[in-house]
């Protein structure tokens, strides 16, 4: 599978546990991840989640996102914390932006009051 030709395309990622993640994704060669992730392989991001090849089962080119708000991407983010959010939210991707900001509406109780604080700041810019 050539990574590559996904660059900068929407795409439907399933990974080997069968989860589908879509997006607007970026390639990065295994040169540039073995530099600055420690390994050396292709990858596809989305947003700040890096899907290396080998957890790869298929990817598709998709011409729109799926019928949901928002997916299982952005609710892997969400999981991730806040740290992860907020550098998330720094992607200059509006699409990803303003679904990753309505899973953080949906699932506002998951974080603490100092957390939902900055959340309902940032989400508003």
């Amino acid at each position: 599978m050539n990574l590559k030709e996904y660059d900068n395309k929407c795409v439907r990622i399933t990974d080997i546990d069968d989860s589908t993640f879509e997006g607007i994704c970026s390639f990065n060669n295994k040169e540039f991840n073995e530099c600055e992730y420690g390994r050396n392989e292709d990858s596809l991001d989305i947003l700040n989640i890096k899907f290396y090849k080998p957890f790869i089962k298929e990817v598709e080119i998709i011409n729109d996102f799926n019928n949901k708000e928002y997916g299982n991407l952005e609710e892997l983010i969400i999981d991730s914390g806040i740290d992860f959010i907020e550098d998330a939210l720094e992607y200059e991707n509006d699409i990803h932006k303003d679904r990753l900001k309505l899973c953080i509406k949906d699932n506002i109780d998951k974080f603490n009051d100092k957390e939902k604080a900055i959340l309902l700041k940032i989400t508003k810019k």
